[in-house]
Protein backbone atom coordinates (compact mmCIF):
# COMPACT_ATOMS: atom_id res chain seq x y z
CA UNK A 1 0.00 0.00 0.00
CA UNK A 2 1.35 3.44 -1.05
CA UNK A 3 2.12 6.43 1.60
CA UNK A 4 1.05 8.73 -0.74
CA UNK A 5 -2.00 10.44 0.46
CA UNK A 6 -5.06 10.85 -1.86
CA UNK A 7 -6.57 13.86 -3.08
CA UNK A 8 -10.67 14.09 -2.53
CA UNK A 9 -10.93 16.74 -5.42
CA UNK A 10 -9.07 17.35 -8.38
CA UNK A 11 -6.04 20.00 -7.96
CA UNK A 12 -4.83 22.11 -10.69
CA UNK A 13 -1.05 22.90 -10.59
CA UNK A 14 0.02 26.29 -12.16
CA UNK A 15 3.34 26.93 -14.46
CA UNK A 16 5.30 29.72 -12.52
CA UNK A 17 4.55 31.68 -16.05
CA UNK A 18 0.78 31.34 -16.10
CA UNK A 19 -0.27 31.69 -12.17
CA UNK A 20 -3.38 33.38 -11.30
CA UNK A 21 -3.00 36.35 -9.09
CA UNK A 22 -5.06 35.85 -5.78
CA UNK A 23 -5.64 39.94 -4.55
CA UNK A 24 -6.28 40.21 -0.60
CA UNK A 25 -7.14 43.68 0.29
CA UNK A 26 -4.18 45.65 -1.79
CA UNK A 27 -1.50 42.95 -1.80
CA UNK A 28 -1.15 40.53 -5.13
CA UNK A 29 -0.08 37.06 -4.54
CA UNK A 30 0.93 33.99 -6.90
CA UNK A 31 -1.50 30.91 -6.77
CA UNK A 32 0.48 28.12 -6.87
CA UNK A 33 -2.57 25.46 -6.94
CA UNK A 34 -6.56 25.29 -7.38
CA UNK A 35 -9.02 22.67 -6.87
CA UNK A 36 -13.20 24.02 -6.23
CA UNK A 37 -12.53 23.76 -2.71
CA UNK A 38 -9.40 25.40 -1.81
CA UNK A 39 -6.10 27.24 -3.05
CA UNK A 40 -2.45 27.44 -2.42
CA UNK A 41 -1.13 30.84 -2.67
CA UNK A 42 2.71 32.30 -1.89
CA UNK A 43 3.23 34.52 0.38
CA UNK A 44 7.02 34.42 0.37
CA UNK A 45 8.34 36.67 3.68
CA UNK A 46 4.80 38.10 4.48
CA UNK A 47 3.82 36.71 7.87
CA UNK A 48 -0.21 38.87 8.16
CA UNK A 49 -1.71 35.37 7.51
CA UNK A 50 -2.24 32.81 10.65
CA UNK A 51 -4.21 29.84 10.49
CA UNK A 52 -8.07 30.23 11.09
CA UNK A 53 -8.01 33.73 9.76
CA UNK A 54 -10.73 34.49 7.20
CA UNK A 55 -10.45 36.28 3.69
CA UNK A 56 -12.29 37.64 1.15
CA UNK A 57 -10.16 38.09 -1.97
CA UNK A 58 -10.30 37.65 -5.91
CA UNK A 59 -8.80 35.67 -8.45
CA UNK A 60 -7.91 37.02 -11.42
CA UNK A 61 -6.77 34.52 -14.13
CA UNK A 62 -4.51 35.51 -16.81
CA UNK A 63 -7.31 35.07 -19.38
CA UNK A 64 -9.01 38.45 -17.35
CA UNK A 65 -11.30 36.86 -15.97
CA UNK A 66 -11.94 37.35 -12.24
CA UNK A 67 -14.42 35.49 -9.26
CA UNK A 68 -14.80 36.56 -5.65
CA UNK A 69 -13.90 34.17 -3.15
CA UNK A 70 -13.91 34.14 0.62
CA UNK A 71 -11.81 31.58 2.88
CA UNK A 72 -10.53 30.16 5.94
CA UNK A 73 -6.89 29.98 6.34
CA UNK A 74 -5.64 26.27 6.85
CA UNK A 75 -2.28 25.97 6.54
CA UNK A 76 0.70 28.41 6.70
CA UNK A 77 4.01 26.58 5.84
CA UNK A 78 7.17 27.77 4.32
CA UNK A 79 6.26 30.43 2.18
CA UNK A 80 2.90 29.35 1.13
CA UNK A 81 -0.59 29.73 2.68
CA UNK A 82 -3.30 26.91 1.86
CA UNK A 83 -7.19 28.65 2.32
CA UNK A 84 -10.38 26.15 2.20
CA UNK A 85 -13.13 27.98 0.40
CA UNK A 86 -16.40 29.27 1.81
CA UNK A 87 -18.14 28.39 -1.63
CA UNK A 88 -16.72 25.80 -4.12
CA UNK A 89 -15.60 27.08 -7.20
CA UNK A 90 -17.40 26.46 -10.30
CA UNK A 91 -16.48 23.41 -12.04
CA UNK A 92 -16.74 24.30 -15.18
CA UNK A 93 -14.02 27.21 -14.78
CA UNK A 94 -11.42 24.61 -13.17
CA UNK A 95 -12.06 22.86 -16.34
CA UNK A 96 -11.79 25.54 -18.61
CA UNK A 97 -8.69 26.59 -16.77
CA UNK A 98 -7.41 22.99 -16.56
CA UNK A 99 -7.50 22.47 -20.33
CA UNK A 100 -5.76 26.18 -20.98
CA UNK A 101 -2.79 24.53 -18.76
CA UNK A 102 -2.75 21.21 -20.26
CA UNK A 103 -2.67 22.63 -24.22
CA UNK A 104 -0.23 25.53 -23.66
CA UNK A 105 1.70 23.62 -20.74
CA UNK A 106 1.73 19.88 -21.84
CA UNK A 107 4.41 18.81 -19.27
CA UNK A 108 2.46 19.98 -16.40
CA UNK A 109 1.15 17.52 -14.14
CA UNK A 110 -1.74 17.86 -11.77
CA UNK A 111 -3.42 15.34 -9.22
Amino acid sequence: MSDVKQRQHYRLNYPEVYRPLLVVDVCDYEIEDISQYGLKFKVDDDLSFLIEDEILAVITFPSGKEYELSGQVIRVDQGYVSVKLDTPLPLDLIKSESLHVHYHFPGMISS
